[in-house]
């Protein structure tokens, strides 16, 4: 499988996901990555340019479905 587009955050229904993918912050600007869904979705992220993902957005499938993207939860410092 592979993802080819993405679909911002508030422009799709995320119910419609057919799986979650949790991203870290050095993951979610990507252009090309293997990545696996939390429920055993495999593909590969395959983008023309690389792209800031941001919570919420989805990553188009070849087979027509959409893979939630969502951001990990990372340690806050304090400044």
């Amino acid at each position: 499988k592979r993802g080819w587009a993405i679909r911002r955050a508030g422009f799709w229904d995320p119910a419609a996901a057919v799986d979650l993918v949790v991203l870290d912050a050095g993951d979610r600007h990507r252009r090309r990555i293997m990545l696996k869904g939390e429920r055993g979705t495999e593909f590969l992220l395959d983008l023309d340019e690389a792209v800031a993902l941001r919570d919420g957005d989805g990553i188009m499938l070849d087979t027509g479905g959409l893979v939630l993207g969502t951001g990990q939860a990372e340690p806050l410092a304090e400044v």
